[in-house]
């Protein structure tokens, strides 16, 4: 019981070998990313991802099109880059849209317009129909909307 604790870190270093490998790589790939997001702008952030570099190609990940294009046309700084800030030599980039990638929004819950007669119709319907859990639903739906359009 008198040993320190060791960090999650140290132990995976321990483990096997191959885990340190991966770490490294890991490390390695997030380290191309920092150096690249250095001249990238900064808005591109959460939609790229290093995901290899092998045999002189750098392969990046984004979320759309958009992105794809536009790191297309910076093909030459950001091997530039790269050559610079970590004396890699890379011969080609490969650019992916790899949709999820990016982040994920959810579109925001916005009332939607439900006219007075409507709401008269939905109540109405809620009483006759003996399904509680639907005559409720009815009557959640009838409530929920808003009294004026966009």
């Amino acid at each position: 019981m008198g040993a320190t604790p060791q960090s999650i870190q140290s132990l995976l270093h321990i483990a096997t070998p191959a885990v340190a490998d991966v770490l490294g790589r890991a490390r390695f790939l997030a380290r191309m990313r920092a150096a690249l997001l250095d001249v990238l702008p900064p808005a591109i952030a959460p939609h790229m991802q290093v995901a290899a570099y092998e045999a002189y190609v750098l392969r990046l990940h984004v979320d759309n099109a958009a992105w794809a294009t536009r790191l297309r046309y910076m093909d030459a700084a950001l091997k530039q880059a790269l050559a610079q800030r970590m004396r890699l030599q890379i011969d080609r980039i490969d650019t992916k849209v790899r949709p999820g990638i990016g982040p994920v929004t959810a579109a925001p819950a916005r009332p939607r317009y439900v006219s007075p007669t409507a709401r008269a119709h939905l109540e109405q319907s809620a009483r006759y129909i003996e399904d509680r859990d639907l005559a409720d639903a009815l009557n959640r739906l009838a409530a929920a909307g808003r009294d004026t359009p966009d």
